[in-house]
């Protein structure tokens, strides 16, 4: 009896002490807080894009300074202006001096750019503060996670703004994909075909079924020749897919790929437009994205846009799977976009002679060549500059070129370059080691025998 009065009185005794306890812990772990001032401070901003404005701020926090013109965020002050409004705003309050709000200072600063430069003499005027030893400890820490979580939110800026390029633009991982037991393929191929559905049913529509063993082809109309195409995409898969593995790139591909026909053109814009963070404007036949799967692997989903003329439709569909191949050799990290935008072209257009493409995709380039450009410009930038965001259809009209022209000089060579060949080391230095010349002496070859030779 004695000894359940005993255990009845400590748990309570725990569940009054315990959440107090919690309660330092948490303190202890909690991150820099966000200050409000009692009293609006101004400050004469100097800001890293070398402009100047005067400023009254009115809350600080770990990420930046608050006022009437919402938040600035401390990376986008000089590092020596960002120095004098920390102290600025810490002091803020009087006389009384907060040595916490002062430890704080100089996390923030130490996890700046440049904040070596200020975060000594910072954490001299901390300790006169009356930050402790354990608080500037504990600032170090902070520090790094600032540093990290601004390195993560600065990429995802990053990767959004290439996304609005292109859906190919954003960087991918160099992480090598692993084969799927079975069972697990079933499982993955499964949720691949429901986010096709969803991504249809959100522009409205549904799409009849028409599977083989790596692709599920989804006909929004209901035509039984549609059947004829799933089996010519598997017989795509079937070729290149062996190709690859000679090269050394096996192709894993982590479920079905699903590949949607669209029947109407509105309905392919506001698919397109519903599922891409880019115009689809920009890709008026075909669209591959990459959704992120439930484990967060990136998955490709084709789109291909209506086309009257069946050969050229499969043309298109052939490229995205040309894509989703490539995507899933190997690692799913990206080349140069010239071979990024060719590669796949070429192996569309080698496997569906009947659709005629050759000609159409090189009619801009070859009308550039010969009115006096060259290679280089296309082989030396990246989605993201002026040569693909002001004329996308000449850079994949030359990169086409070029990477056909690789081809005919050896397919072996051109798959082992493009996914075999330390994908991670600079691609002109891969190269290099597989043509055995540079990429400047295969671009002037290649010149030369485009200006006379269709």
């Amino acid at each position: 009896m004695r000894s359940n009065m005993v255990s009845s009185l400590t748990m309570r005794v725990l569940a009054g002490v315990l959440p107090a306890v919690l309660a330092i812990h948490a303190v202890a772990w909690a991150d820099i807080q966000r200050r409000e001032l009692a009293t609006e401070v101004s400050v004469q901003l100097e800001l890293a894009s070398g402009r100047t404005e005067r400023a009254s701020i009115k809350a600080w926090s770990e990420d930046g300074i608050e006022g009437a013109t919402g938040l600035i965020r401390w990376e986008d002050l000089r590092v020596a202006s960002a120095a004098v409004v920390l102290k600025a705003c810490a002091t803020a309050a009087g006389a009384q001096k907060d040595a916490q709000a002062a430890a704080d200072v100089v996390a923030i600063a130490e996890s700046l750019p440049d904040g070596e430069r200020i975060v000594r003499s910072l954490t001299d005027w901390a300790r006169r503060q009356g930050a402790t030893d354990t608080q500037l400890t504990a600032a170090k820490t902070d520090a790094a996670r600032l540093r990290s979580a601004r390195e993560e939110r600065a990429k995802k800026a990053e990767d959004a703004r290439l996304a609005a390029i292109s859906p190919e633009a954003p960087r991918f991982t160099n992480r090598a994909w692993k084969e799927l037991p079975p069972d697990e393929f079933e499982r993955a191929s499964a949720e691949n075909l429901e986010g096709a559905r969803a991504a249809l049913a959100k522009a409205g529509t549904s799409a009849t079924l028409h599977e083989t063993t790596h692709v599920a082809l989804l006909a929004e109309a209901g035509d039984p020749a549609f059947r004829n195409d799933a089996g010519g995409l598997e017989f795509f898969y079937a070729r290149w897919s062996e190709e690859l593995a000679r090269a050394g790139a096996p192709v894993r591909l982590q479920g079905k790929v699903p590949v949607a026909l669209v029947a109407d053109r509105d309905r392919w814009r506001l698919l397109a437009a519903s599922v891409a963070s880019t115009d689809p404007a920009r890709y008026p036949d075909v669209l591959v994205v990459y959704p992120a799967a439930a484990n967060g692997d990136p998955r490709p989903l084709v789109l291909v846009a209506p086309n009257s003329d069946r050969a050229l439709q499969l043309y298109h569909a052939s490229v995205g799977l040309a894509r989703a191949m490539l995507h899933s050799a190997g690692a799913p990290e990206r080349g140069p976009a010239w071979l990024n935008e060719g590669l796949p072209r070429v192996m569309a257009e080698l496997q569906t002679p009947n659709a005629a493409m050759d000609e159409a995709l090189r009619r801009d380039g070859l009308v550039a060549l010969r009115a006096g450009t060259t290679f280089a410009p296309v082989l030396n930038s990246a989605y993201s500059d002026a040569m693909w965001t002001k004329d996308f259809g000449l850079a994949q009209s030359m990169s086409y070129m070029f990477v056909r022209w690789l081809y005919e000089q050896g397919g072996m060579k051109l798959l082992r370059f493009a996914k075999v060949t330390a994908p991670t080391d600079p691609w002109q230095e891969r190269f290099k080691r597989v043509y055995g010349s540079s990429i400047s002496s295969a671009a002037a070859a290649a010149s030369k025998w485009f200006y006379t030779n269709d």
